[in-house]
């Protein structure tokens, strides 16, 4: 029989418990979605050469699409 030299409750350190690392990822892909939501929608409300409609239409598309919305209004918007 194996015997461990670990607490009897289990070995649960910040590095080994995998639910942490997902946890960190998530909070970390939801931050980075937000900040680039923000900066979308900022970018799209200051520029003047859009109409009203195309400036509602763009933010729909970053709403209902996300990143993959803010990285077509990336490479479509003229500058």
């Amino acid at each position: 029989m194996w015997f461990s030299t670990m607490h009897p409750m289990g070995n649960f350190g910040i590095m080994e418990f995998p639910f942490f690392n997902f946890m960190v990822f998530g909070f970390m892909w939801w931050v980075i979605k937000i900040i680039v939501f923000i900066w979308v929608v900022l970018d799209i409300l200051k520029r003047d050469d859009l109409e009203t409609l195309e400036k509602i239409l763009w933010l729909l598309v970053v709403w209902f699409l996300g990143i993959v919305g803010a990285i077509i209004y990336y490479f479509l918007s003229k500058r």
